[in-house]
């Protein structure tokens, strides 16, 4: 990376994405115990599903805000602001000691995912239009390493930590998004020229996406990608408390997994999708994704303790990765070929504002299924990626014409 700032922007992405894992084998557990302590008119299991959505909402929310104020006063602005609220969202999470305080928490570090989008905004700004998809790839593997890393670093962190494990994984988060924000406000000029006079609304979202979802391939797209992202997000939701109560893991061998997935999400992400786009082409991956991501749910809670349990979290991981890696690419790929030139940034946008919509209702309801029974997530989450198949099949038989041979389709991208 010879340019500084895409540097810079590899590290704000890949911290704020280390943050958000070094949290994941540690908050839903957390927000169950402090909610059992607290008088809440909800129950616990329910709680988890709470916290854990509230930071998708608050992004599906005010991102698309962020972005547009982005374009009127700039990247730089908006990217160093963002790593404030990370800064605060941290040091909050590290004090939490009531139920109320861990979901302010969240809440803040909701309104830091801001820089993501900033970021993107920003390599867009100074990458020729031949580079750009090579430099946005930069950032997709900031997100994967920080998937990486980050939760075997929570797990040890608040293991090592002892009582103050907690102080100890929300402070060590705040100080590496410190050390962040030095790097954007001594290496990160300025990279809009031409600044908007457009205001965006958190209304605006919501009428796009009922704009959106009325037309025909679009439309039946953007309702794929929900379900997908819903299903998938249950299992993030619900799993640490999963593996905690019915198998005894403990917040290091929670992370040790989850690191384990962002190993297998890498590679899949890394090598394995360029062999699957020429060889099959982007409809076929959608139709082999949804089966994939459905089994890898339905078994996570099948085993008995001990060896069983490990070896069937691995093929449900190496399937969950699969799908993944299949899904995420071929539905930004169809929309985008769907999509007039003119309208791509906001239609890709308004995809994005749905993922985030989907993380924050996928968590949620997992949570009221697991109060039920635990098992329940991973059926209803497998289920309704059965759903997303037989609507795929129904997609891929309107996309048939207009849909080119792999190999060219391999080229254009």
């Amino acid at each position: 990376m010879k340019d500084k700032r895409i540097l810079t922007l590899f590290l704000t992405i890949f911290i704020d994405l280390l943050g958000f894992g070094v949290v994941i084998p540690i908050l839903p557990n957390l927000a169950k115990s402090l909610a059992a302590s607290s008088t809440l008119p909800f129950n616990p299991d329910i709680a988890v599903g709470v916290v854990v959505g509230s930071f998708s909402i608050i992004q599906f929310l005010f991102a698309p805000i962020f972005g547009s104020l982005s374009d009127r006063i700039g990247r730089r602005p908006i990217l160093l602001i963002s790593i404030l609220f990370n800064i605060v969202g941290y040091l909050l999470f590290g004090l939490s000691s009531s139920f109320v305080f861990l979901l302010l928490a969240r809440i803040v570090s909701g309104f830091g995912s801001a820089n993501i989008a900033a970021a993107q905004a920003y390599i867009a700004d100074i990458t020729p239009p031949q580079d750009r998809a090579k430099r946005m790839g930069i950032i997709g593997a900031a997100f994967d390493l920080g998937f990486v890393f980050g939760p075997p670093i929570g797990g040890w962190l608040y293991h090592a930590g002892g009582e103050n494990g907690l102080r100890w994984v929300g402070f060590f988060t705040a100080a590496l998004c410190g050390l962040n924000f030095l790097l954007a406000w001594f290496m990160l000029p300025e990279s809009l020229e031409s600044k908007s006079a457009h205001k965006r609304k958190v209304s605006d979202t919501f009428k796009g996406l009922v704009t959106v979802w009325r037309l025909d391939v679009i439309g039946e797209l953007f309702v794929i990608n929900f379900i997908y992202i819903a299903a998938f997000s249950m299992m993030y939701g619900s799993s640490s408390v999963l593996w905690k109560e019915k198998y005894l893991l403990t917040p290091a061998g929670i992370g040790n997994i989850f690191g384990f997935i962002g190993i297998c999400g890498a590679i899949v992400q890394g090598g394995l999708i360029g062999v699957f786009t020429k060889r099959v082409g982007v409809r076929k991956m959608l139709l082999w994704g949804c089966p994939a991501i459905a089994m890898g749910l339905m078994i996570i809670p099948l085993p008995e303790a001990g060896t069983a349990f490990y070896v069937v979290q691995a093929v449900s991981i190496i399937l969950l990765s699969l799908g993944n890696g299949l899904m995420m690419p071929a539905i930004n790929s169809l929309v985008s070929r769907n999509t007039p030139p003119e309208s791509q940034g906001r239609m890709l946008g308004l995809l994005q504002s749905t993922s985030s919509l989907a993380r924050a209702f996928g968590p949620f309801i997992a949570m009221v299924l697991y109060h039920q029974f635990s098992s329940l997530p991973y059926l209803v989450g497998g289920s309704l990626m059965i759903v997303a198949l037989f609507l795929s099949i129904l997609l891929s038989k309107t996309l048939r014409v207009s849909d080119p041979d792999p190999v060219s389709e391999a080229s254009e991208a």
